[in-house]
C-alpha cells in the first residue's frame, strides 16, 4: 500500500456507497423511505452554526459577487475537475464552485440555480470515485481537507433545502455525502496530529453533530471531535496566539474553523488561546487592513474575522479593531448574520475607541517581531521552518522583513502561489530570492536555520532587532534598527565570515531607479515610496522582475503583479541598507557617510550619527538625543562598570538619562548642579566635572540634572 500523509486507506461502503437503508438506520430508522426520512430530519434538525436565511437577507441587496460566482452553474461544469492541476484538483472537490448555486436561489428566489446545483451534486457523486488523483495515499475525495471544506460549505445548505423543491434522492444524496464524510474523518483523527488539516476537520466533525443530533453516531463525533480541538488548542496554537505554520492565510482558515466550532461550544471561546488567536491578528494587520502574505499565505483582511470573534468573544475591542476598515453598511450586513444570543447581555458593540498598539511586539513561539513608528512598520520574520502533512508552507527565508507605510507596502516579498501546482511555486515564491534576505553562494535556506535572537532593544526613540543563522552553512548575521521620531527610516546590517557570492536581495511593488551612488528609489506614481540606500562600495546590482499580490485597499481584494527586484551582489557578507520611506512621488535629499567608523545619515537638517551599538541625532547641531544599547560608554556623555541600555534628551541646559541595568551598576555623569536619581537629590562624588554615583540594583532609572554644553 502507497505511503501517504494520512492514514492507510480506509474507504468502504459505508462512507462512500450510502444507500436508502443505510441512510435510514444512520438515523435509527425513524422512517421508511427517503421521504419519511426528510420530514423526520426537518423536525429534527438544529440551525447551522451561521444560517444562511439571516445571510440571504443582509446580502440580497448587494447579489453581484454569488450571482457570479453561480452563473456556471447554468452554463455547465465538469463535476470531474479533468485536466486541473495536481493540487488544484483536490481544491475542486471542497465543492466551494457548487454552494452558490443555493445562495444565488435564496437571493433572487430564481430555481434555475436550485436546478443547477441539483443536477451538479447528482452527477458529482456518481463520478466522484473514478477520480484519482496525483498525490501518492492521498484520496482526492476522502481526505481530511476534502471532507472538512465539503461539510463547511453544504452543511449551512441542509436547513434551507431540506423544505425546499429539491428532489428526495439528491437531498439524500447530500446528507448521505455529509454522513459518509463525517465517518472517514472520525475513523482518520482518533489521535492528535499537528496541522491544519485535523483541526479544521474536528471543527466540522462538531459542526455536523450539532446540526444533525438524531444521527446514531452524533454522540462519539462530537465527543472525538471535542477532544482534538482541546489538543490542537494547547499543542498547535502557539502561546502569542499564532498558529502552528505561522502563516496568517493558515491562521485565518484554522480560526474561521475555531469560530464555528466555538459557536456550538462554550469551552472553545472560553479558551485563552482562542482570544489570542484574534490578539495575533491585530498585531500583524497594517493599517491597510491587511495582513501580509508569509509562509505562504495570501494577503488576509481580517475585519470580517475580528467582528465574528468580538461576537463570539462578547468583547468589544475586536469589534472597534475590525470597524476601522469596515462601513457602517458593511458592518450591519456582518452582525445581521450573527445568530442571537438571548442567553447573554451582549457587550460586544459598545463604543469606544480602538486601542493603541505598542511601539514593538514579539510574537516569540511564532517567530515574528514587528516595529512601529508613526510613518512605518517593520514585521521582521526569525521563527522555525515548520513541517506539513504534504509540503512545508515554510519559506526558505530568515531574518528576513517587509515593510509598510500609509497603508501600503513598501518593501514586500513574494508571498503565497496562485496555487501549489505553480510552476515557480519552489524557485520563486518558497525560495529565499523572493525575499529580503542575504543569499550565500545562490543556494537555498537548509530547513534547519539554528536561528538566535537577542532580546529587542527599545529606546523609544529607536527599537533595534538582532539575531543570527547557521541556514547558508555559515553564521550570518543581521541587525534590523528604526529610528521612530520624523524622519523615520530604517537601518539593516549584515554580516558573514570568509569569502562567498553573497547577494542582498530587496523588493518592491514599484520598479527601482537608480537616483544616486549606490541609490534606488521605487515609488508609486503619487506616492508613498521607499528609498534605497547600499552604503557599501561600489558593486554589482542587478535589477528583475517578478511576482506577487498586490492589496487593494478599495475592494480589500489582492491582486498579482510586478514585485520588482534589486540584488546586490558581493564577495563579502557585509551589507548596510538604508531604507527611507516617504509620503509622496519622490524622495527627500538623503546622505549616507562613513565617519571614524560611524555610519552618518541626514536628511535636510536631521543628522544621525550611527555606531555598532550607538545612535545619536542632532537637528540644525544641536543634540536632540543620545541612545546606547548594551554599551559601556556613550562618547562624552556617560560611563558605566557595565553594559546599560540608556537614552539621553537635552532639558533645557542639562540632561536626562534613562537607563536600564542588569544589575548593580557604576556611572560617572558630567556634573552641572543637583544630580537626581529616580527623582531624588544624592550627593555624588565629583572629579574633574564628572560624577560618580552607583545605580544600586537592576531596573529602570532616571538621572536629572546632567551637564550638556
Amino acid at each position: 500500500m502507497t505511503e501517504g500523509p494520512e492514514k492507510p486507506r480506509h474507504i468502504d461502503g459505508r462512507i462512500n456507497r450510502i444507500g436508502t437503508d443505510d441512510l435510514i438506520k444512520a438515523f435509527g430508522s425513524p422512517a421508511g423511505d427517503l421521504a419519511g426520512l426528510r420530514a423526520f430530519v426537518g423536525e429534527q434538525l438544529r440551525r447551522p452554526a451561521w444560517p444562511l436565511p439571516e445571510w440571504a437577507e443582509a446580502t440580497r441587496a448587494t447579489p453581484d459577487a454569488v450571482l457570479a460566482a453561480a452563473a456556471p452553474l447554468l452554463d455547465g461544469v465538469n463535476v470531474t475537475g479533468r485536466g486541473l492541476g495536481r493540487s488544484q484538483l483536490y481544491g475542486f472537490h471542497y465543492l466551494g464552485w457548487l454552494a452558490p448555486g443555493v445562495q444565488a436561489w435564496l437571493l433572487t428566489g430564481d430555481e434555475r440555480y436550485l436546478h443547477a446545483f441539483e443536477k451538479h451534486l447528482d452527477q458529482w457523486v456518481e463520478h466522484r470515485d473514478s477520480v484519482t488523483g496525483e498525490w501518492p495515499g492521498l484520496d482526492v475525495i476522502w481526505y481530511s481537507l476534502g471532507t472538512w471544506a465539503r461539510c463547511r460549505s453544504l452543511l449551512p445548505t441542509l436547513e434551507v433545502l431540506t423544505s425546499s423543491p429539491l428532489s428526495d434522492r439528491v437531498w439524500g444524496r447530500l446528507v448521505a455525502t455529509l454522513v459518509g464524510g463525517a465517518r472517514w474523518s472520525y475513523d482518520e483523527h482518533d489521535v492528535f496530529r499537528h496541522g491544519n488539516w485535523q483541526l479544521v476537520c474536528a471543527t466540522e466533525l462538531l459542526h455536523l453533530s450539532a446540526v444533525l443530533p438524531s444521527l446514531v453516531e452524533s454522540e462519539a463525533w462530537a465527543e472525538r471531535a471535542r477532544q482534538r480541538i482541546e489538543e490542537h488548542l494547547l499543542l498547535d496554537i502557539y502561546p502569542d496566539g499564532g498558529h502552528y505554520e505561522r502563516s496568517p492565510g493558515y491562521h485565518r482558515m484554522v480560526l474561521t474553523a475555531l469560530q464555528t466550532a466555538a459557536r456550538i461550544d462554550p469551552a472553545v471561546a472560553a479558551h485563552p488561546r482562542f482570544a489570542a488567536m484574534h490578539t495575533w491578528m491585530c498585531e500583524l494587520v497594517s493599517s491597510g487592513g491587511w495582513l501580509p502574505h508569509l509562509q505562504d499565505s495570501g494577503i488576509e483582511w481580517p475585519a470580517a474575522s475580528l467582528l465574528r470573534g468580538s461576537y463570539l468573544l462578547n468583547d468589544p475591542v475586536f469589534a472597534r479593531v475590525a470597524a476601522q476598515w469596515m462601513s457602517q453598511s458593511e458592518l450591519a450586513a456582518e452582525v445581521a448574520t450573527f445568530p442571537a444570543r438571548p442567553e447573554r447581555e451582549d457587550r460586544w458593540l459598545s463604543p469606544g475607541g480602538v486601542p493603541e498598539l505598542p511601539q514593538a511586539t514579539v510574537l516569540p513561539e511564532s517567530g515574528y517581531t514587528i516595529l512601529r513608528s508613526p510613518e512605518l512598520r517593520a514585521v521582521i520574520n526569525h521563527g522555525p521552518h515548520v513541517e506539513h502533512e504534504l509540503e512545508s508552507h515554510s519559506h526558505r527565508a530568515v531574518l528576513d522583513l517587509v515593510l509598510d507605510g500609509w497603508q501600503q507596502p513598501l518593501l514586500w516579498e513574494a508571498g503565497g502561489p496562485p496555487s501549489y501546482d505553480d510552476p515557480g511555486y519552489l524557485t520563486w515564491y518558497q525560495s529565499g530570492r523572493g525575499h529580503n534576505t542575504i543569499l550565500v553562494d545562490g543556494q537555498e535556506l537548509s530547513t534547519d536555520r539554528s536561528v538566535d535572537v537577542d532580546p529587542l532593544v527599545d529606546a523609544n526613540v529607536l527599537a533595534v532587532f538582532s539575531g543570527r543563522h547557521h541556514g547558508n552553512g555559515l553564521e550570518q548575521t543581521r541587525t534590523i534598527a528604526l529610528v521612530r521620531e520624523s524622519p523615520s527610516y530604517v537601518v539593516v546590517t549584515d554580516h558573514a565570515p570568509d569569502t562567498h557570492t553573497f547577494r542582498a536581495c530587496w523588493h518592491a511593488l514599484h520598479p527601482w531607479r537608480e537616483v544616486g551612488q549606490l541609490a534606488y528609489d521605487a515609488s508609486a506614481p503619487n506616492g508613498p515610496g521607499l528609498l534605497l540606500i547600499d552604503a557599501g562600495d561600489a558593486t554589482q546590482v542587478e535589477l528583475t522582475e517578478g511576482v506577487a499580490r498586490h492589496p487593494v485597499l478599495e475592494r480589500r481584494t489582492a491582486e498579482y503583479g510586478p514585485l520588482h527586484s534589486l540584488t546586490v551582489t558581493r564577495s563579502t557578507g557585509d551589507f548596510t541598507t538604508v531604507l527611507v520611506p516617504h509620503a509622496g512621488a519622490e524622495p527627500a535629499a538623503v546622505s549616507v557617510d562613513r565617519v571614524d567608523g560611524e555610519l552618518v545619515v541626514a536628511l535636510d537638517e536631521t543628522v544621525d550619527r550611527i555606531g555598532p551599538s550607538t545612535w545619536t541625532r542632532t537637528v540644525d547641531g544641536q543634540l536632540t538625543w543620545a541612545t546606547g544599547w548594551r554599551v559601556r560608554t556613550l562618547p562624552g556623555l556617560l560611563r558605566a562598570t557595565d553594559n546599560v541600555d540608556v537614552l539621553a534628551r537635552p532639558t533645557g541646559d542639562t540632561l536626562r538619562f534613562e537607563i536600564t541595568c542588569s544589575g548593580r551598576c557604576g556611572l560617572w555623569i558630567r556634573a552641572h548642579g543637583e544630580i537626581r536619581l529616580n527623582g531624588m537629590l544624592i550627593d555624588a562624588i565629583v572629579e574633574d566635572e564628572w560624577a560618580h554615583l552607583t545605580l544600586p540594583y537592576a531596573g529602570a532609572w532616571t538621572v536629572d540634572g546632567v551637564r550638556y554644553e
